[in-house]
């Protein structure tokens, strides 16, 4: 293989004989700065080395945050949903709701300001977000969030582990099948089924949406339909806000 500083020198003479054929007068023979320079216009330039490509950080969970309770309602800023209290319900208060989720002491700790004994929300498994009731024909709504086992699981998945656990009960349930469904504008998987007690039949839908590692659940208990759908329009897309 030719040295490259002899294919320079090769292609400065090939011009200057060009010249001398059609009548210029002939170039002196070229300074070696030239061919030096030719020569390093020629030579390949070096590979650069590949740039390590930075390693991205994970994005952390949001910290979890319930939603706002009221006594004429409920909204949840993480989903972007709101429930207004209908004129024959009744909303369980925060003790009645701190009952039912029976947290041990190691979900407690004391307000710095007031020296009371609070919720620590996000060391609790399952919280309840809501329960409201009917007192005209029993029917209610219940808001749960419940931190998941595992991250990966699905919406689907979450339900069919509820259909796996309502099998091995004593109550008997007509579980349908999950399907889409929409409330104030989010996306959920619904479950619509009866269960019976005591010979009396009871309808339950359940809806649920997973935001993160947490799994969000409204599960509504009713006699007719009609009392399901009073509940479900008292949900609402919560306003933007201006």
């Amino acid at each position: 293989m030719k040295h490259p500083f002899a294919l320079a020198l090769a292609a400065a003479l090939l011009a200057a004989l060009l010249a001398g054929c059609s009548g210029a007068p002939q170039s002196a023979a070229p300074e070696p700065e030239e061919a030096s320079s030719a020569a390093e216009e020629t030579a390949p330039e070096p590979t650069p080395e590949p740039t390590p490509e930075p390693t991205p950080e994970p994005t952390p969970e949001p910290e979890y945050t319930p939603g706002e309770r009221t006594e004429t309602g409920y909204t949840n800023a993480a989903l972007g949903l709101q429930f207004t209290l209908p004129a024959n319900m009744v909303m369980a208060s925060d003790e009645e709701i701190d009952a039912l989720m029976a947290a041990g002491a190691e979900a407690m700790y004391e307000d710095p300001e007031t020296g009371e004994q609070m919720l620590d929300y996000a060391q609790l498994t399952t919280v309840y977000e809501m329960v409201a009731v009917d007192v005209t024909n029993g029917s209610n709504v219940v808001i749960i969030c419940e931190k998941l086992p595992l991250e990966a699981m699905t919406e689907e998945q979450y339900i069919e582990a509820l259909r796996a656990q309502m099998a091995q009960t004593t109550v008997e349930a007509d579980l349908g099948e999950p399907e889409p469904a929409a409330l104030g504008g989010v996306d959920f998987t619904a479950l619509n089924y009866t269960v019976a007690s005591n010979g009396v039949e009871t309808g339950q839908t359940m809806l649920v949406h997973k935001q993160g590692g947490r799994m969000y659940a409204i599960a509504i208990s009713y006699q007719l339909p009609e009392q399901r759908d009073a509940i479900l329009e008292a949900f609402s897309a919560l306003p933007a806000e201006v």
